[in-house]
C-alpha cells in the first residue's frame, strides 16, 4: 500500500500544479490586457449619436461609400478604372483612391487631422490646403478608411440642445462630403442624430436573476453540472459579443479576426480555459470551480466596465440586433457574478474530507490515500464511512452521498470525521489514474463513475485543443465570411444641392494655437468683436464655467454644428464658412473672479495714452472678449449672438462692432486687402516664412504664464476715416501721405507691391521720395528698432461714420505697437484724415485640446 500512497500524493500535488499553472495563465493573459479587451471600434463603444449616410448623388457603379465602425469612419471603396478624390475640410484634395492604390495630400491638413476620431494630431505647419497636392502613396488596395470629422461627434461634451433634453430625439447636424470622379463632383449627403436610449433596468433584473440562479444551482443535486452549463453559457454569450463586434470592424480578415480574439490574443487564452473547466466541474472536480469562479469574476467585470453603456445607449459597435446585444452582455455580467459567488460554496458544500486512521500500517496507507481522495478510499474496500463506524455498501452509499450535509454531521467510530463528497473527485496524472485501476480497487464499481473520475494530462490537452481551439476558430471563421454592410444607391428623391467651396470650408477650432489669428491665412470677409464685463460678484467658478460653455459652443459652430436653439434657424441650411471663434482676457479681468491683481502678465500691461486719439470709454476695454470670424455674415451674427446668450448671466456686453472684408472669389486669394481709403492695407505684415514670424506674433517668453505660452497679444483700435476730408485730396498728395502708389501699393521709391522700400531714394527736384512724414516710413520696423506686429484690418460702416477696424497681433505690445504707435501719433501725415476712437488690449490664450476649454491653465489646478 505503500505504492499506492506515493501514487495519491504525488497526482494530488500534479494536480495543484495545474491548478497553478492555469491561475497563473488566466492571470498574465488578463491582467495586463483588461484595458485593451474594451470593447470599441474606431475609438467608439455604445453612444446614443447616429451617423446615417443618406445618398451618394450620383451614384457610380463600382464607387461605394459607407459609414463604418458605429460612425466613427468612413469607407470608400473603388474598383473602377478611374480614381476618386476626395475633398478636405477646405475643400482641396485629400485623398486619391483608384486602380494605382491609395495616396494622401500631405499638403492638405485633413491627411493629419483624420489619423484618429478627435482630431488631436498636430498640423504641420508646411500642410496649406491652397497649396500644391504632395501625393504619398500608403496603400496599393482600393479602399480607404479615415475618420472624417464631418459625420461624427467629435467633444467629450455634449451638444447645448441635447445637454439641455438629453431624453429627446435631436437632430445635431446635416453633413456632406464631396468627391471627384472623372470631372464629376458626387455629393455624399447624411446626418448626425442623438437617439435618446432605453431604460437599463430590464437588463439590470436580467443580471440579477442569472446571478442568482447560478447562486442557487450549487443547492440542489446536479450543482456541478448546473454550474459547468453556466460556465459554458458565459462562455458562448461573450464569444457571440465578441463576433458582433468583429463583423463590424472593416478591415481584412487578420484585423477582424485580431478584433474578435482582442488586443494581445486575450480570448483565445481564457476561453479554453473556461471551456476545459466547464467539462471538468461537470465531470465533479470540485477545485475547478475556483477556475469557474476566476474566469467568471474576470469576464464579468471587464464587460461590466467596457461594455455596460450598451444597456441604456441606442447603439453599439456590433452586427448582433441591439436587444440581443443587449442581453449578451447581461448575461456574461450575471452569470459571472454568480460564478464568482458560487466558486466559494461550492467548496464549502464539497470539499474533500480529511481523513486520519490509526492502527495497522495498511489501515495508515488507506487513511493517507483517502486524504488525498475520497474515491481512492471508497475504492480499496468497496464501500463507504457509514454512521457508527459502519461501512455501507451499493445502493445505501449512494443514498448517504445523496445527503452530504447529514453525512458530514454523522460521528465516526474510526475516527474518521468530516464532511464526504457526494461524488468523487477527479484524479489528474496519469500514474493516479493507473492507482484508481489497479486490482487492489473494488472491481464491481460502477464503469461510468470510474471513468468519469479519472482525466490525465492527455485528456486535458486534447479538451483544451478540441473544445477551445476548435469553437474559437470556428466562430472567426464565421467573422471572416462575414463583410460589413453597403450603403444602398438613392432609389428616389432630389439629393441636396451641395455647399459651395466658400459655404462648406471649416477651420479647425482644436489645436496649438486659437484659429482666427494666423488661420486662415487669409482673413474672413466678415467679424464681429464683442467686449464683456463681468457681473458684479462672479467667482472663480462662475467664470471657468463661461468659459466652458463658450469652449464647447464654439467648437461646435466652427464645424457647421447647431447649437439647438431657435437661433439656428437663421443659419439653416449654412455651411461653417471658415468661421473662427477667438477668446481674450482684458487687463481689467485680473483682480476680479478670485483672479489676483498680480497674475496680471507683463504683456497685459495696460496702454499708455497717445497725442491725438479721442477715445470713448464706454467703447473702449473690457475684460473679455470675442472675435468672431466668417465668410457669411449671417454665420458670423449667429455664431456672435449664441455665444453672447450663453454669456449670461456671468458677463454683460460692453462693446461690440461689426466689420467687413472683401468676399471670397472678390479678388484673387493672395491679395492684399484694401481699406475705405482706396489703399492696400497690410503689405509689410511679418510673413509666416519668416524665421522670426512665430517669435514676433505669439508668446515665447519662458517667463510667461502657461495659460498664455502659445498664444498671443491683440491690440484693437476703432480708427475713424475723415474720408470727404480725404477724398479732397488729388490722388499725388494722398499717396504721399501714405508713402505707395494707390494703384499698385509700390513704394514710392520705386518697384512693386512687395518691393522693399528704399528711404533714401530722392526725386528730380532732391526732395525725398517717400517723404519724411509719409506713414509707411514713420511705421517700418527699421525706423522702431525691429517693432514689428500682424495687422489684419477690417472696415466698418455705422452711419455717417466709417473707417478701420485695426487689429494688431504680436507677443508683447511693449515691443510691437506702443513704440509704433508713439512715433506715428507725433509726426504721421495721416493723422489728419483719422481719429483713434475705441482702444481695447487682450490676452488670448492658448489653443485648446478636445476635452479642455480655453483659458484652462488660468486656474491652474483648481477644480471649479
Amino acid at each position: 500500500m505503500g505504492r499506492i500512497v506515493d501514487i495519491s500524493v504525488k497526482a494530488s500535488r500534479r494536480a495543484l500544479h495545474w491548478l497553478l499553472a492555469v491561475a497563473a495563465g488566466l492571470a498574465a493573459a488578463l491582467l495586463p490586457t483588461g484595458a485593451a479587451w474594451a470593447h470599441e471600434v474606431g475609438g467608439v463603444g455604445a453612444t446614443n449619436f447616429t451617423t446615417t449616410l443618406s445618398a451618394l448623388s450620383p451614384a457610380v457603379s463600382g464607387v461605394r461609400l459607407a459609414v463604418v465602425e458605429n460612425g466613427s469612419r468612413l469607407e470608400l471603396r473603388n474598383t473602377t478604372a478611374r480614381e476618386v478624390v476626395v475633398r478636405g475640410y477646405s475643400d482641396e484634395p485629400y485623398a486619391r483612391i483608384g486602380p494605382d492604390g491609395v495616396w494622401l495630400n500631405d499638403s492638405s491638413p485633413a491627411t493629419y487631422l483624420n489619423t484618429d476620431r478627435f482630431a488631436s494630431t498636430t498640423v504641420p505647419a508646411d500642410a496649406d490646403p491652397t497649396a500644391a497636392p504632395r501625393w504619398r502613396k500608403i496603400s496599393d488596395d482600393t479602399v480607404h478608411r479615415w475618420h472624417d470629422h464631418r459625420i461624427h461627434w467629435m467633444l467629450s461634451t455634449l451638444p447645448t440642445a441635447v445637454a439641455a433634453a438629453p431624453t429627446t430625439a435631436h437632430r445635431v447636424s446635416d453633413w456632406h462630403v464631396d468627391l471627384d470622379y472623372g470631372g464629376t463632383v458626387l455629393s455624399a449627403t447624411g446626418s448626425l442624430d442623438w437617439a435618446p436610449g432605453p431604460s437599463p433596468i430590464p437588463w439590470y433584473l436580467l443580471v440579477a436573476v442569472a446571478a442568482l440562479l447560478v447562486v442557487a444551482a450549487v443547492f440542489t443535486r446536479r450543482a456541478h453540472a448546473l454550474l459547468a452549463a453556466a460556465l459554458g453559457a458565459l462562455i458562448a454569450a461573450d464569444v457571440l459579443h465578441a463576433a458582433g463586434i468583429a463583423l463590424v470592424t472593416a478591415g481584412n480578415v487578420p484585423e477582424r479576426i485580431s478584433a474578435f480574439l482582442g488586443d494581445g490574443m486575450t480570448g483565445l487564452l481564457i476561453w479554453p480555459f473556461g471551456l476545459v473547466a466547464a467539462v471538468l466541474i461537470a465531470k465533479r472536480a470540485t477545485f475547478f470551480g475556483f477556475v469557474a469562479m476566476g474566469v467568471g469574476g474576470l469576464l464579468s467585470s471587464m464587460m461590466a466596465l467596457d461594455d455596460a453603456p450598451v444597456w441604456w445607449r441606442s447603439s453599439a459597435p456590433s452586427a448582433l440586433p441591439a436587444d440581443l446585444n443587449r442581453a449578451g452582455v447581461a448575461l456574461v455580467v450575471g452569470l459571472g457574478a454568480g460564478l464568482l459567488l458560487a466558486g466559494p460554496l461550492l467548496w464549502r458544500r464539497f470539499k474533500p474530507a480529511s481523513h486520519r486512521t490509526t492502527g495497522s500500517p495498511t489501515s495508515t496507507a488507506q487513511g493517507d490515500l483517502a486524504d488525498g481522495d475520497p474515491q481512492v478510499a471508497e475504492h480499496l474496500d468497496g464501500t463507504a464511512p457509514g454512521p457508527a463506524g459502519t461501512r455501507v455498501t451499493g445502493e445505501a452509499a449512494e443514498g448517504l452521498a445523496a445527503d452530504p450535509v447529514s453525512a458530514g454531521s454523522t460521528s465516526i467510530d474510526s475516527g474518521i470525521a468530516g464532511e464526504h463528497e457526494s461524488a468523487p473527485p477527479v484524479v489528474l496524472g496519469a500514474r493516479a489514474a493507473r492507482a484508481a485501476a489497479s486490482p487492489t480497487l473494488d472491481v464491481t464499481a460502477e464503469p461510468e463513475q470510474a471513468g468519469a473520475a479519472t482525466v490525465g494530462r492527455r485528456g486535458f490537452a486534447g479538451t483544451l485543443a478540441a473544445g477551445g481551439v476548435g469553437a474559437i476558430l470556428g466562430a472567426a471563421g464565421g467573422i471572416a465570411a462575414g463583410t460589413p454592410g453597403e450603403p444602398v444607391a438613392p432609389t428616389g428623391g432630389t439629393p441636396a444641392e451641395p455647399l459651395s467651396g466658400v459655404g462648406a470650408t471649416r477651420i479647425a477650432f482644436h489645436g496649438e494655437r486659437q484659429a482666427g489669428i494666423t488661420t486662415p491665412a487669409r482673413p474672413q470677409a466678415r467679424l464681429r468683436i464683442v467686449a464683456f464685463d463681468l457681473a458684479d460678484g462672479v467667482d472663480r467658478a462662475g467664470l471657468q464655467g463661461l468659459l466652458r460653455r463658450w469652449t464647447q459652443a464654439a467648437a461646435q459652430l466652427s464645424q457647421g454644428l447647431p447649437l439647438g436653439d431657435t437661433g439656428d434657424d437663421v443659419v439653416t441650411g449654412a455651411g461653417p464658412s471658415s468661421l473662427t471663434v477667438t477668446v481674450g482676457f482684458g487687463p481689467s479681468l485680473f483682480g476680479k473672479a478670485g483672479l489676483p491683481a498680480a497674475a496680471r502678465p507683463a504683456e497685459l500691461t495696460p496702454l499708455p495714452t497717445f497725442p491725438g486719439e479721442q477715445l470713448d470709454p464706454a467703447h473702449s476695454d473690457g475684460d473679455l472678449c470675442l472675435l468672431v470670424h466668417a465668410d457669411d455674415a449671417l454665420v458670423a451674427f449667429r455664431a456672435a449672438r449664441a455665444l453672447t446668450r450663453l454669456a449670461a448671466p456671468q458677463a454683460r456686453v460692453r462693446w461690440q462692432l461689426d466689420g467687413f472684408n472683401n468676399s471670397p472669389g472678390v479678388t484673387p486669394t493672395a491679395a492684399t486687402g484694401r481699406n475705405l481709403m482706396g489703399q492696400l492695407d497690410g503689405t509689410n505684415n511679418p510673413q509666416p516664412t519668416d524665421e522670426d514670424f512665430t517669435a514676433k506674433v505669439y508668446v515665447t517668453d519662458p517667463a510667461a504664464p502657461a495659460w498664455l505660452r502659445g498664444g498671443s497679444v491683440l491690440v484693437v483700435r476703432r480708427i475713424r476715416m475723415l474720408l470727404d476730408d480725404w477724398d479732397t485730396q488729388p490722388r499725388e498728395a494722398q499717396e504721399r501721405v501714405i508713402g505707395r502708389r494707390k494703384d499698385t501699393g509700390a513704394p514710392l521709391s520705386g518697384g512693386e507691391e512687395r518691393t522693399p522700400a528704399n528711404f533714401g531714394t530722392t526725386t528730380g527736384d532732391g526732395a525725398l521720395a517717400i517723404p519724411a512724414d509719409a506713414h509707411i516710413r514713420l511705421a517700418t520696423p527699421a525706423f522702431n528698432n525691429g517693432a514689428a506686429m500682424l495687422r489684419r484690418g477690417y472696415s466698418y460702416s455705422e452711419g455717417d461714420a466709417a473707417g478701420l477696424i485695426f487689429l494688431a497681433w504680436q507677443a508683447d505690445p511693449r515691443r510691437g505697437f506702443i513704440p509704433v504707435q508713439q512715433r506715428l501719433a507725433a509726426t504721421d501725415a495721416l493723422n489728419r484724415f483719422i481719429r483713434h476712437e475705441t482702444s481695447a488690449l487682450f490676452a488670448m490664450p492658448h489653443g485648446v485640446a478636445p476635452g479642455d476649454h480655453l483659458g484652462q491653465d488660468l486656474f491652474g489646478d483648481d477644480p471649479a
